[in-house]
């Protein structure tokens, strides 16, 4: 099981499930296949969010391995300038067999993510 966390400064109009989709696009060049078995839009419109999971097949090793990744995409605006935001990509990458039993604890994670208003001046 592995959980990243990455994000980006996005000027751009690009929907959340935009990048979820050319995330996907990325994972398909260097995976042997990628299937989107869900997407739905989550959070509220203060903080919206976008949850897709995929079913990945790779070679690790020389070793076929099927994992699921859950991924959750989260939109922070800048409270000084609203046409800027940031685009945090949160992932949980397991095995078929893992996914289940850590899903629980990915999302818990995801909730606690937030922006720190006591940074803004």
């Amino acid at each position: 099981m592995l959980i990243t966390i990455d994000g980006e400064c996005r000027p751009d109009e690009a929907t959340l499930s935009e990048i979820a989709h050319a995330s996907v696009e990325g994972l398909r060049q260097a995976a042997a296949s990628v299937a989107v078995t869900g997407r739905r839009e989550v959070g509220s419109a203060e903080a919206p969010g976008f949850a897709q999971t995929l079913a990945v097949s790779t070679v690790i090793g020389g070793e076929r391995r099927d994992l699921v990744q859950s991924q959750v995409y989260l939109s922070m605006l800048d409270g000084a300038c609203p046409r800027r935001r940031a685009v945090i990509r949160l992932v949980l990458t397991a095995t078929v067999d893992q996914h289940p039993a850590v899903l629980g604890d990915f999302q818990d994670v995801v909730r606690s993510v937030r922006p720190d208003k006591s940074a803004i001046s």
